[in-house]
């Protein structure tokens, strides 16, 4: 700020006497400069405009005063997406194209549109990510095996159209959720001599199951003529 004494050698004491929303400005009051004091409070999407009333006192008899106003006007400059990390959860084996979750983001620029991407983690490409809306889909369902891998972690990049196209990242983490999945079994064969008698071991039928720690029950549902055989319900064992 600039001012003028008619009174020579009298010294003016600046000061901001209103305007000065937040306290965002100061002013030096032996020099009149003004500077930036709460940059929190330069926000265009805000506050345009401030218009601060300036008062300079002289240091006369009666200490007389005279003020004017200081506009300032606020320049918007891009800034980057606004993204927090992000958790979500979707069954083993969920077919392609489930929806996981969508990916939200946000922009201080008014008017701006985001684009989003998977920058890593996607190791076998298990997802895929909406460009324009963030949502998350299984691409292969293959890979969704909660007793190969419990959660995946994907790396998040969300990028505005704004100046220097700036971005942003966060972390997806998707976590699987177990489900139980039916035995494995297939056709086998045995032989077995004519009149054995009971008792005789014949064979015994394999199983597995894909759930860790699950236990498997044997049953004989057909083909069984006059209870020719039996099985052990644990271990599978045919006599």
């Amino acid at each position: 700020m600039v001012a003028n004494d008619p009174d020579a050698g009298q010294i003016g004491s600046f000061s901001i006497i209103s305007g000065n929303t937040n306290g965002t400005f100061v002013i030096n009051p032996s020099n009149g400069v003004i500077t930036v004091s709460n940059s929190n409070g330069l926000n265009f999407e805000n506050t345009q405009t401030f218009t601060l009333t300036v008062q300079v006192q002289d240091d006369g008899a009666g200490s007389l005063s005279s003020q004017a106003n200081v506009t300032i006007n606020v320049v918007n400059i891009n800034e980057p997406p606004l993204v927090n990390n992000q958790s979500y959860s979707v069954l083993e084996n969920s077919p392609n194209g489930t929806i996981v979750g969508s990916f939200s983001a946000s922009d201080p620029d008014a008017g701006q549109t985001l684009a989003y991407s998977i920058l890593s983690g996607n190791i076998n490409n298990d997802f895929v990510i909406n460009a324009t809306t963030g949502v998350i889909t299984v691409a292969n369902s293959l890979n969704l095996n909660y007793e190969t891998t419990t959660s995946f972690s994907l790396l998040i990049n969300a990028q505005d159209n704004g100046n220097g196209n700036l971005s942003s990242q966060g972390v997806a983490t998707i976590t699987l959720i177990d489900q139980n999945e039916p035995p494995s079994i297939g056709n086998q064969q045995f032989s077995v001599n004519e009149n054995s008698g009971n008792g005789t071991f014949v064979g015994n039928v394999l199983a597995t199951d894909p759930d860790l720690g699950q236990n498997i029950s044997f049953s004989i549902i057909s083909g069984n003529t006059d209870n020719a055989f039996g099985i052990n319900a644990s271990t599978g064992t045919i006599s």
